[in-house]
This record gives C-alpha cells, structure tokens and sequence, in this order.
C-alpha cells in the first residue's frame, strides 16, 4: 500500500514541474496584462486540479485499509478453524487409542472396576427383563383361564336354551306325587332363566327345590349338573367337583361328558393341573362320541 502511494505523489510531481517548467520557458521580455491574468487562471486550474486528485488518492488509500482490515479478519477465521481441527484430530486420536487399549484389557488382561460394574448392571438388566418374561407368562396363562371360563359359560347358556326349547316342544304327562310334570318342566325352565341372567341364588334354590321334589325325575340329573354350573360361575371350584361328581350317580344321564369335561375345567382353576388332564383322559377314554372329545384333546395339548 506505501509503495503505491509513493508512485502516485512521484507522478504528481512530475505533472507539477512539467507544468511550471512550461511557464518559465522563453517569452518576450514585454507583455501585456491579459496574459498575466490568464497564467495565473491556469496556475489556479492545476492547484484545484491537484488537490482533487489527492482528495480520490486519500480516498484510495482508505478503501485499501479497509480491503487489508478484511483480509486480517478472514485470515484470523481460518487460523482458528485451522486450530480447532487440529484439535478435533487429536481428540479423535487420542480417543481411539484410548479405545484400544480398553479392548486389548479386555483381551489380555482381567476386567477393571468399571467395566466389572458395567457388567453387572447388564447382569440386573437382564434379570429384570426375565422377570417381565415371566410375569407376561403369567398374565398369559390367567388370560386363557378366563377365555376358557367364557367360552364354558356361553356353552353353558346354549345348553340351557336348548333344553328350554326341547322341555316346550316336548310335554310329559307322567304325573308325580309331590309335584307334577308341568310343574316340575315350568320350575325346571325358570331354573335355567334365572341361571341366564346370572341370578345365581334363584337358580340355585330352583334346582335344588326340583331335586327334593323329586329326585327320580328325568330332569333330576340335569337338576344336578345345573347346580354344578351355577358354584363353577360362582368361581366355588371345590364345591363345583362335588356337584359335578353326584351327576354319575343318577343312570342313564345325558350329561356325563358334560360334567366330565367341567370337573377338568375346575381342576385348572384351583391350579391342579395334573388332576385336570387325568379327567380330560378319562373323557376321550369313556365318551369317545362326545361332544367335547375333541376340546378335551385341545386342553390336553394346551397343559
């Protein structure tokens, strides 16, 4: 920037004296006073001439302080990136060597202290991930009891309309001494009403009330299966089993398999499972036409 400065004033200067010399020069001794007038017009042309020039000169030389102010900024930027690279770079050297020696501890040596302590904190992680396991097992398995006892109960309610619907298309006229057919077909089907609209207590005094009145009844052994099925809705699975049982002592009954398959549903409940497959077993062993010979293969295969 000096340099050019220097070249500019030289310049200047010589325009100067080129200019002076050019008045100095060889003229007449005599002249007239309009010529001494219009010398130094001229003289003051240049001066003016001059001092414009200086005035774009200093403007120059301002514009190139501000170029060389930029530049020492810019190159200030790039000497601190260039710093903090090198400062990443040997952070990220530093790191991987770090790294390597841990992995070849590993390898070579026994563990530290904080990688023993990190392994046991996956050790507890995984316990406790063992933990999750076995309680959705459990949650699982009481899931599919409770499916079960749905899917029971919905048989339950079908074969109760069903023969709801068989006792009004069929009419008995045996006549029994404590109680009538009719009466003992009307109580028998409001029995099974109050069972469908899970008035437990109602049902129950109702078959109970039929088996007192007569326990020879063709209905009887239904009677007895029915009180089954109002304890195991009453979740009373010990009191269940009995009811159950009593349902082989009446001959002939049609609803053997029927409380065969419950009394294994009720040993699931109480969580008796070998008992439950010994009464499925003897399902598929003495009903081999029954209805539920093939659910009974399914609980089997299930437990």
């Amino acid at each position: 920037m000096d340099a050019f400065s220097g070249k500019i004033w030289v310049f200047i200067y010589t325009l100067i004296l080129l200019v002076l010399t050019g008045c100095t020069g060889t003229r007449p001794s005599t002249y007239s006073e309009g010529e001494n007038v219009d010398a130094g017009e001229n003289i003051e042309t240049l001066e003016s001439i001059i001092q414009e020039q200086g005035e774009k000169i200093n403007s120059i030389e301002q514009d190139l302080v501000k170029y060389q102010k930029m530049i020492n900024d810019r190159s200030h930027v790039l000497d601190i990136y260039d710093d903090n690279n090198q400062n990443v770079k040997e952070f990220r050297s530093k790191l991987e060597k770090e790294v390597q020696v841990v992995l070849e501890s590993m390898q070579d040596g026994p563990f530290d202290k904080e990688i023993t302590n990190t392994l046991i904190k996956m050790q507890n992680k995984i316990h406790i991930l063992e933990d999750r396991t076995f309680y959705t097992d459990s949650l699982y398995f009481e899931i599919i009891n409770d499916l079960v006892m749905i899917e029971n109960q919905i048989e339950s309610l079908i074969s109760s309309y069903k023969e709801m619907n068989e006792i009004s298309v069929k009419k008995k006229t045996i006549v029994i001494p404590k109680i009538t057919n009719e009466e003992y077909e009307a109580k028998y089907i409001k029995s099974l009403a109050h069972y469908q609209n899970g008035e437990w207590n109602a049902s129950l005094d109702g078959f109970k009330f039929l088996l007192q009145a007569d326990s020879n009844h063709d209905k009887a052994d239904n009677c007895q299966y029915w009180i089954g099925e109002v304890y195991f809705a009453l979740k009373d699975y010990p009191r269940s089993i009995k009811e159950f049982e009593k349902v082989f002592t009446f001959p002939g009954t049609n609803k053997a398999d029927d409380a065969q398959l419950k009394l294994g549903l009720c040993y699931v409940n109480i969580g008796k499972i070998d008992k439950a497959k010994q009464e499925f077993e003897n399902l598929l062993e003495f009903y081999p036409n029954s209805e539920y010979y093939k659910r009974s293969q399914e609980y089997l295969q299930k437990y």
